[in-house]
């Protein structure tokens, strides 16, 4: 189990949306973690409440329908930004592999149109996000319902990780804001570095004590990131860093 106990307001959330969870599916939720940054640390109201949840094999649209239900009729108890939950089946989590087969996405809040957006998916559906929500699990994931989440969920490889942290720095400097992109990179370098899994507070923290990126910048994202000065688009010095910090896991040596 992680050694950072989610914030209240979350887990009390959680807990009572898996309870119902279990009960709307006679038990064929196995399994439900939180993980994010409620399990990484570095939380806060604006953050996202992240979920996975593991369901038997042979869930029936019935069911899906139900816990489809359950999710979105939550959200107006979610604290933060809203809900992010991933339902797979038991397989897929032992097993994690392309295409990262999923059962159901769901995420709620007042960025969706209408308040939430299901996604179904299926034997040929995949949500490459997924390969990352599994090694969070792993690392760091505080287990609401079922097993610890090493014994549910099987190990992504290293290779697999760093392929798409690198595509993720990518895609935040086209679309994300200067502490997004800063902070990501800095916590993918402690993953490439001795391959801890952290949250983007954390990340630029250690960053800055390892010596891994400007310190400049590295200061400017953390302040962005905790409400000490204004959100903005990246910099040229931030698009060198992330750009850089990208081919280096690219190259997945160092």
């Amino acid at each position: 189990m992680s050694g950072t106990v989610p914030p209240q307001s979350v887990l009390g959330y959680a807990e009572a949306l898996t309870d119902k969870l279990v009960r709307v599916s006679d038990g064929r939720v196995q399994a439900a973690y939180l993980h994010g940054s409620a399990a990484l640390g570095g939380w806060q109201p604006g953050s996202d409440v992240d979920l996975l949840i593991v369901g038997a094999d042979d869930l029936g649209a019935g069911t899906l329908s139900l816990v489809a239900k359950s999710l979105t009729d939550s959200r107006g108890a979610c604290p933060g930004r809203g809900l992010e939950c991933s339902l797979v089946s038991h397989s897929a989590a032992r097993a994690p592999a392309p295409p990262w087969p999923y059962l159901l996405h769901v995420v709620t809040g007042q960025q969706e149109p209408g308040g939430f957006r299901v996604s179904a998916g299926g034997e040929s559906a995949g949500d490459a996000d997924l390969l990352m929500h599994y090694a969070v699990c792993r690392a760091a994931g505080w287990p609401l319902y079922g097993p610890p989440p090493e014994q549910a969920i099987g190990p992504v490889s290293r290779q697999c990780i760093l392929a798409y942290l690198a595509g993720e720095l990518r895609w935040g400097l086209e679309h994300g804001s200067e502490a997004y992109a800063v902070l990501n990179a800095c916590r993918a370098l402690i993953y490439q570095a001795d391959g801890q899994i952290v949250a983007k507070i954390s990340g630029g923290e250690s960053a800055l004590r390892r010596g891994l990126g400007p310190a400049g910048l590295i200061d400017r994202a953390l302040a962005q990131q905790q409400g000490r000065a204004a959100a903005q688009r990246p910099g040229a010095d931030a698009a060198a860093f992330v750009r850089a910090a990208a081919a280096r896991l690219a190259d997945g040596s160092l």
